[in-house]
């Protein structure tokens, strides 16, 4: 018999063995792997077989982990106890586990774990520990885990950490402490695990971040701080992080950014600020950043864009600072922004832009720059622009545009320019021609009508060049211009968990915005009553001063009518004694002669 009809044997005997084993609630398959589902399963069945390699047990109503029901397992690599009732587990329940490499806990009620629970896992890689209740973490649980590379304690009650918790893990690689309730870390609670690579203490109640916290973890590609209510950080939080790739710092308090925060990450691929109280950029805040695509800046407090804000971030595609305060952008704010697809700046408070602002970034495709207090544009902001393909304008204060400003947009497909107070006199005709000529470029063209008298709830596509005299000769002197709008500025929302909603750079600008959220679909939805109503009023007032002038020109002709009567009246009687005056006249004249005779 030669050696593989014995390999065989001995192969058909293990699974032979390993079925007659198999307890009736679960499922045991030929890997070496038993599953136990189910409601039906209160307890850890007993007569498990001791050679498998992968137990789960999901999905049940155990509640207790006793100390021995898993000690013969030797052999097994992968424990699965999750989405169960587990509450207690006995000090030696895991012992004579050598073999363990994946151990996972995860939505279970386990409020807190044995000292000595971990002691026999020497060789274990990943614990998950997540979705649990654990309120602390006692100060040598981990101690036996030095070949341990993932943690996770996500979604517990921690409220704060043993000093030292995790220096006997050297080894480990990511660390999960999301959702929890700390409210401070000890400045060395990492300074042992030097090859960390992945941090995440999002969504806690933090207030600070100690500024050596992350000092000894040169290989740290992402740290995730987002949803705490830190207010300030420190010039030196990441500066021994050279190899950091994305760090999520959104939803926080935070004033200001220290100038050389972000100086020495050539490696960073994913920054978030948005959420926060940020009220300046200065020129020194951000260093070369060759691979950073996306800069994520709005709902902030941002007031002005000095000079060279962004000019290291060469390589930048996305910047999203819509939602802010800004008043005023230096003409060089974009410089060096030469791979810049898509730029949001709506929902500030914006009255004008230098002409030279956008010139720093040759490849725009999409502004967008609604719901801003924008009464003037000047003729040539989009020159030299002929990748430019959206701009928003909806919602702001524009009464009219340049001439010379249709002229740079040949090769624009779509500019939303309706909810604005346009005033409709001569001077308005280069739009009205533009509109006719473009109705397919325009967004919610229904709604590019006048605010002023007497053209007021007027389409200016409809209106002709007669009117439009008309309208600039009888002009009244004091501008009684009705602005029948009302802003509905967005709100992302962009954004939602850490990271903000994904867009592609053709629709960055309507979402957000995501958000934090309405979005620019709302401007999209916009229904304005107000120009009917005063469109409305205008009439019953036109009928009221006609009717007035009716009544005016028959009381007129009744009294010209009354005197014509009158007059006829008194020539008659005028006449009339005129007559008798020249009879008694002649009367005398003979009885005269009489007396001379």
């Amino acid at each position: 018999m030669g050696n593989g009809h014995l390999i065989g044997i001995v192969l058909f005997l293990l699974i032979h063995l390993t079925y007659s084993q198999c307890p009736k609630e679960c499922k045991c398959l030929r890997a070496g792997q038993v599953d136990c589902f189910g409601a039906d399963i209160v307890e850890i069945p007993p007569s498990l077989p001791q050679n498998i390699r992968n137990l789960q047990i999901i999905n049940t109503e155990v509640t207790e982990l006793k100390d021995g029901v898993l000690e013969n397992m030797t052999s097994l690599l992968i424990l699965r106890i999750e989405k169960s009732e587990l509450s207690v587990i006995g000090p030696n329940a895991l012992n004579n586990l050598i073999s363990l490499r994946y151990l996972s806990l995860a939505g279970n009620k386990l409020q807190e774990l044995p000292e000595s629970l971990f002691q026999d896992l020497i060789k274990l890689e990943t614990l998950i520990l997540s979705n649990n209740m654990i309120g602390q973490i006692q100060p040598l649980l981990f101690s036996p885990l030095g070949n341990l590379k993932d943690l996770s304690l996500l979604s517990n009650s921690l409220q704060s950490l043993p000093r030292g918790a995790f220096d006997q893990m050297s080894g480990l690689l990511k660390l999960n402490l999301a959702k929890n309730n700390l409210t401070r870390l000890h400045p060395k609670t990492l300074e042992q695990v030097t090859k960390l690579q992945t941090f995440r203490v999002y969504e806690n109640q933090l207030k600070e971040i100690p500024e050596r916290l992350l000092k000894t973890l040169t290989s740290l590609q992402e740290v995730g701080l987002q949803s705490n209510q830190i207010d300030q950080i420190s010039a030196e939080m990441f500066s021994n992080n050279p190899n950091l790739q994305k760090i999520y710092l959104s939803n926080n308090q935070i004033k200001s950014l220290p100038q050389g925060l972000f100086l020495n990450l050539p490696e960073l691929s994913k920054l978030t600020l948005f959420e926060n109280s940020i009220k300046h950029i200065s020129t020194g805040v951000f260093g070369p950043m060759p691979k950073l695509k996306e800069l994520w800046l709005y709902d902030n407090h941002i007031e002005e864009l000095v000079d060279n804000a962004f000019s290291n971030l060469t390589q930048i595609q996305l910047l999203i600072i819509s939602r802010n305060q800004m008043q005023s952008i230096s003409s060089k704010a974009f410089n060096g922004l030469d791979e810049l697809l898509e730029l949001s700046l709506h929902t500030n408070a914006l009255s004008t832009l230098n002409e030279d602002v956008l010139q720093g970034t040759p490849k725009l495709q999409n502004i967008s720059l609604h719901s801003n207090k924008i009464e003037h544009l000047p003729a040539g902001l989009f020159r030299n622009m002929d990748t430019l393909v959206t701009i928003q304008l909806q919602n702001n204060s524009l009464e009219t545009l340049p001439q010379d400003f249709f002229d740079t947009l040949a090769h624009v497909n779509e500019i939303r320019l309706f909810n604005n107070p346009w005033k409709c006199d001569i001077h308005i005709l280069p739009l009205k021609n533009w509109i006719t000529q473009n109705l397919a470029k325009l967004g919610n063209q229904s709604q590019l009508i006048c605010a002023n008298r007497p053209l007021i709830g007027m389409s200016i596509a409809d209106l002709t060049e007669e009117q439009l005299l008309l309208a600039t000769t009888v002009a009244p002197k004091i501008d009684e211009t009705t602005h029948l709008y009302e802003d509905s500025s967005d709100i992302v929302p962009l954004r939602t968990s850490e990271e903000p909603k994904q867009v592609t750079t053709t629709s960055a600008t309507k979402t957000m915005t995501t958000s934090r959220s309405g979005s620019s679909a709302e401007d999209d939805d916009f229904v304005d009553t107000t120009d009917a109503d005063v469109v409305t009023d205008e009439k019953e007032r036109s009928g009221s001063r006609l009717f007035g002038v009716v009544v005016a020109i028959i009381v007129l002709c009744c009294i010209a009518i009354v005197c014509t009567v009158i007059a006829c009246v008194l020539y008659q009687r005028k006449k009339k004694n005129h007559v008798v005056l020249m009879r008694m006249k002649q009367q005398n004249e003979a009885e005269g002669t009489c007396l001379n005779l």
